[in-house]
């Protein structure tokens, strides 16, 4: 029982570590910039839609 307990805990402990780094490794894309340009690049080729307008 005890070994099925170390298991639920290591996996929690595991799991959490890994969105924490995650997070961090995407706050570090984010501030250098980088994000934004993607997002640009991605957005060049929509087309404009009319909304609003009958």
């Amino acid at each position: 029982m005890s070994n099925f307990i170390y298991f639920i805990l290591g996996t929690t402990l595991g799991g959490m570590f890994g969105v924490a780094c995650m997070c961090v490794l995407q706050i570090n894309r984010l501030s250098e910039g980088k994000g934004d340009a993607d997002a640009e690049a991605k957005r060049t080729d929509t087309v404009p839609t009319d909304r609003g307008r009958s």
